[in-house]
């Protein structure tokens, strides 16, 4: 099972390290900040497939906010460059731990002068089964007859 920790460690991981992108990311909410940044928001869906399986789609969701230049002046280039980016980092897989995971597409838009970078990682994903303990010690009393014929005797405790 892929923990929520390890997804967020490894988009961080590949926004600042593949991608290259010197932005603070952020998955709370931030209320003031100097400097621009990225703000990731993560929905997530999961259908059972049986006991231990079941389907996981995450929707990704990666926002720069870029504060305004002295003029007040959002710098949209800045927004479509960063597009071109996530866009060769995260096609065609995205890395997360030992997994591989293949996104079919992405969005991107700007509103508000807020770059929406969107994908989905889609992929099967299982509950660790709790594991019961082993048996320590079984005792059998057999007795065999024939090649591949067996006979388990009782055992006779207590008198009985």
């Amino acid at each position: 099972m892929i923990d929520m920790k390890d997804i967020k460690a490894a988009l961080v991981d590949l926004l600042k390290n593949k991608a290259g992108l010197t932005y603070e990311a952020h998955f709370d909410n931030v209320k003031e900040t100097s400097k621009s940044y990225l703000y990731i928001v993560i929905s997530s869906k999961r259908t059972t497939r049986d006991r231990v399986y079941y389907d996981r789609v995450l929707s990704v969701d990666i926002q720069l906010r870029l504060l305004p230049d002295k003029f007040n002046r959002t710098h949209r280039s800045e927004l479509y460059d960063t597009a071109d980016k996530l866009d060769k980092t995260i096609r065609p897989v995205v890395q997360i731990l030992d997994r591989f995971i293949t996104v079919q597409e992405t969005r991107s838009k700007i509103v508000d002068d807020i770059l929406h970078y969107e994908f989905e990682l889609d992929f099967t994903d299982y509950l660790p089964e709790e594991q019961l303990p082993f048996m320590e010690k079984l005792d059998a009393n057999i007795e065999a007859k024939k090649f591949g014929e067996f006979k388990i005797k009782e055992d006779i405790t207590n008198g009985e």
